[in-house]
């Protein structure tokens, strides 16, 4: 057997013994049939007979090439011959106008992964070697990095809740290839990777060879210098942890919140460190350095506006004082349900259930509606004297705008009766002393 196999399949069991894994987990192998999965592959089955686990591969079709299902056959026979699980993924890309379509077909080919290893509880093996680590530390300090972005790729991470494991990332192109042809391995070589109006790929056939050429060891200090980066990365990532721990909480409607005063309180960078954690932890993208400046600048706005930073998922908000994570509308908001006379409602949306009981005698079967987003109501709370437009309420209340629609306002006929909030019912003054409406906890 080569070294380059014993080599990978010793860093392979060094990865394994490092993290928490079941004792004989499943490896799946992103097979794309091309050099480097292929010894990969080979690599693993190795692996897979001196330790008696399971190994699986699973190929992605993207269908961007004319070759890809002679790509698909050949895999397929790749893991007959080798006794080894094979799966074929289709999946779909459509290109948008501001999306490249290699950010697409990665991403496709990365959601199609994980779905696999999730449904299989199985941890995912990549053939990414020192060269793609290299190409990857240049495109991050294109793109302006920092030292999270330039510690390249991991050995071992989690990724959307799947462990990745990379352990040919130590080894070079050139090994790999002199390798697969000492073992007669067979592999296919996809066009596209000679298309240099992908970064990645001009980077490989235009960049890379001048540079190794001048500087043979390049990847390997490269990949040096991303191991120590990533290492800071990791001492900073804890201190921001403690931080956050010390600034967050929930509020009564079980949005995230960070103290604003907390986050005043710590230098600037350690204020934008703290953003990118509580990014990280929801599990967002990270913000780029003008929407860090932007969600910073809200913590100085006039005391009685309530600004927000838009982003894919949602938006971050200030509201007294306090920077809120506010995910898009949620869907289990009902506008309107009925409450029948001794019955339970579930508002899935509060993780509560509001129960109706009644001695009223005048008419049965009683019924109230609940409903949310209600608007140009004038109430009066059983315990106040006045009455006041609703929204005044909900400031008295000191509800946040993005809350209000959220409020479930209990009606008897045409008269609102009841609201809940904070988890508690607020009885109006046209509630009928009979009714009793009871929150219970989901």
């Amino acid at each position: 057997m080569s070294n380059i196999v014993n080599r990978i399949c010793d860093t392979l069991h060094h990865l394994l013994e490092s993290v928490e894994v079941d004792p004989s987990p499943i490896l799946t192998v992103a097979y794309s049939g091309g050099v480097d999965s292929t010894l990969l592959l080979h690599a693993l089955a190795h692996y897979r007979d001196r330790h008696d686990l399971d190994v699986h591969a699973v190929h992605v079709h993207h269908g961007l090439s004319d070759n890809a299902d002679s790509w698909l056959a050949h895999c397929e026979r790749e893991c007959r011959f080798l006794d080894i699980p094979f799966t074929a993924n289709k999946v779909d890309i459509e290109q948008t106008t501001r999306t490249s379509l290699e950010a697409l077909a990665r991403n496709a080919r990365y959601a199609a992964l994980h779905d696999y290893c999730k449904q299989h509880n199985s941890i995912l093996c990549l053939g990414q070697h020192s060269e793609d680590q290299l190409e990857t530390v240049l495109l991050q300090l294109k793109r302006g990095a920092g030292p999270q972005g330039l510690a390249g790729m991991g050995a071992f991470q989690w990724r959307n809740k799947v462990l990745t494991l990379r352990p040919m990332l130590q080894e070079s192109k050139q090994d790999i290839l002199s390798a697969a042809q000492q073992l007669n391995l067979n592999w296919v070589e996809d066009e596209s990777n000679a298309d240099t109006r992908f970064d990645r790929n001009f980077l490989r056939n235009e960049v890379l060879p001048l540079l190794t050429a001048r500087w043979p060891q390049m990847a390997k200090t490269t990949g040096r210098s991303a191991a120590l980066c990533a290492e800071q990365s990791a001492l900073l990532e804890t201190e921001a942890k403690t931080h956050l721990s010390h600034c967050e909480s929930v509020s009564a409607f079980g949005t995230s919140m960070l103290s604003g005063k907390y986050i005043l309180s710590l230098s600037d960078s350690w204020k934008r460190a703290v953003i990118r954690q509580w990014f990280a932890s929801k599990g967002a993208l990270a913000p780029s350095q003008a929407q860090l400046v932007q969600v910073l600048n809200m913590l100085n706005a006039r005391e009685d506006a309530t600004p927000k930073v838009t982003f894919s998922w949602g938006y971050v908000a200030r509201y007294q004082g306090s920077l809120y994570w506010v995910n898009n509308a949620d869907e289990r908001v009902k506008r309107e349900l009925t409450l029948p006379e001794g019955s339970t409602l579930t508002l899935a949306w509060l993780n509560l259930q509001l129960r109706f009981e009644s001695n009223f005698e005048e008419e049965k079967p009683l019924q109230l509606v609940v409903k949310t987003d209600v608007k140009g109501l004038k109430i009066k709370p059983a315990n106040a004297q006045v009455s006041k437009p609703l929204k005044d309420w909900y400031k008295y209340w000191k509800i946040p705008v993005w809350e209000r629609a959220k409020i479930p306002v209990v009606f008897f006929k045409e008269d609102a009766i009841a609201l809940l909030i904070n988890g508690d019912v607020v009885r109006l003054h046209r509630c009928p002393a009979s009714f009793q409406l009871t929150v219970v906890s989901s």
